[in-house]
């Protein structure tokens, strides 16, 4: 696998993957404002935000997109925060994610960067499971933010 910095050419096949893992999402992406494909073109227009792809044969078989110098909430400086990642649902269980936030974290790392912010849903047990592998711990927990037993889970690593 071959991770590398998503282009602008890679418009199509970023909305085609994300339409894939679309519903694995609480709210589902489509549903959030903008939808997928103005988050995507938003994300490859931004100076401080990129996606990191990974490829196999030619295929997206995971993307993570971030934004640096934010938090999740707010403008912080030499703070990155990651606002999707994911694995194609057929090559799960291969480390992609692991290598995917490896690759981040090397490249927020050489970028100044300080930490990596994430948030997920108290619904995702899958993913607050894999940020903890990662080695990210939870900052913050708004209980039933999102309604009854939906709690926005806020995680933070440290790049020092």
């Amino acid at each position: 696998m071959e991770i590398r910095d998503g282009l602008a050419d890679d418009l199509g096949r970023l909305i085609d993957f994300m339409e894939l893992v679309d519903h694995e999402f609480v709210p589902p992406l489509s549903l959030r404002p903008g939808g997928i494909c103005e988050r995507v073109s938003g994300t490859l227009a931004k100076v401080d935000s990129i996606f990191l792809i990974g490829e196999s044969n030619g295929r997206v078989v995971g993307a993570v997109g971030y934004q640096k110098n934010w938090n999740g909430m707010e403008e912080v400086m030499r703070e990155a925060y990651i606002s999707f990642i994911a694995v194609h649902p057929g090559y799960r269980g291969q480390n992609i994610a692991r290598l995917l936030d490896r690759a981040l974290v090397q490249k927020l790392w050489s970028d100044g960067m300080t930490h990596i912010n994430v948030t997920t849903w108290s619904t995702n047990p899958v993913a607050y499971r894999m940020y903890q592998q990662l080695g990210y711990v939870v900052s913050k927990i708004l209980e039933d933010h999102r309604g009854p037993g939906v709690d926005p889970i806020y995680f933070r690593k440290s790049l020092k």
